[in-house]
């Protein structure tokens, strides 16, 4: 039963891989067309259609009334600290020509996830660990790189969003697997998802921005919610019930590969040099702490 319990969370993982892949090839399509604060209604709105669809389907009872007060903290909490970092994500994307870098900088959160782990948690750090973080941040830094860059504009605006992206969600992380076993996985994905969406509406309306959009942006917002607030969100989240996040952190960090394939494929752009063998190292990094974590457990 518990090999079945592995395998099942394996192949939730992978699946999460491939659709998180997709969200930046889809997502940056949509932004070429639209602005910010419209993709991120309709992205949520059609993402809040298809949770509420599964609830339905699934024949499954959601009610806050079950949970306790402070379980009620941790699904809000975890709403916020995703919402602001998939505001800064989609504000990177918007700002990047090649969103496979992005794909390689988000390899920062499970750094962010074993620090504050190591602050709040009172993990201890491993040689192994030390390591990994030092590999992927030097791999931030050789992404970041050109002859040409001084020390203080090492960091672009995008880098920037990505940095304090992958920290939220590294708190989010957190604050999910702590209360994995007692919140279902589909309500903290749809807490996000309504947070996500009013937040966008809120901002159109501040913005005067219109709700018309062209039905080719449509078509990619739509693709990319289902890939990826619905289904890589649900599967990621499912995927921490049956094995450790650690093994999850592995699968979900080769993403970036299939990133630069769809990025060269579609959207015909090409990585530096110094990209990919950043890349390759933030990679290394990941995996790196990720097999000493398993180790451990």
């Amino acid at each position: 039963m518990e090999d079945k319990n592995r395998r099942k969370g394996f192949i939730l993982a992978f699946i999460a891989t491939l659709a998180l892949a997709s969200v930046y090839i889809f997502s940056k399509s949509a932004l070429n067309r639209v602005h910010l604060f419209q993709f991120g209604f309709y992205w949520f709105l059609v993402a809040l259609i298809l949770n509420l669809l599964f609830i339905k389907i699934a024949g499954k009872k959601i009610s806050l009334k079950k949970y306790s007060k402070k379980e009620r903290f941790a699904i809000f909490s975890n709403a916020v600290f995703e919402t602001a970092g998939t505001i800064l994500f989609f504000s990177a994307i918007n700002f990047s020509e090649n969103p496979a870098v992005i794909s390689f900088l988000v390899n920062l959160g499970p750094v962010f996830t074993l620090i504050l782990a190591y602050f709040f948690l009172k993990e201890r750090f491993k040689l192994g660990e030390y390591l990994g973080i030092t590999i992927t941040l030097i791999g931030v830094l050789i992404i970041n790189y050109s002859p040409e860059t001084s020390f203080s504009a090492l960091f672009s605006k995008a880098t920037a969003y990505i940095v304090f992206a992958s920290l939220f969600y590294a708190i989010a992380v957190i604050i999910a697997k702590s209360n994995i076993q007692r919140i279902e996985p589909v309500v903290l994905s749809i807490s996000r998802t309504i947070l996500l969406m009013l937040v966008s509406f809120s901002f159109m309306l501040y913005e005067g921005l219109t709700f018309k959009i062209g039905f080719d942006a449509f078509l990619f917002i739509s693709a990319g919610a289902f890939m990826g607030p619905f289904l890589a969100i649900l599967t990621s989240y499912y995927s921490f019930k049956y094995i450790e996040v650690s093994l999850t952190n592995i699968i979900m960090s080769t993403k970036s590969v299939l990133v630069v394939i769809s990025s060269y494929l579609f959207l015909h752009t090409i990585m530096h040099g110094n990209q990919l063998i950043g890349g390759a190292f933030t990679i290394a990094g990941i995996i790196a702490i990720s097999m000493v974590k398993r180790k451990n457990n």
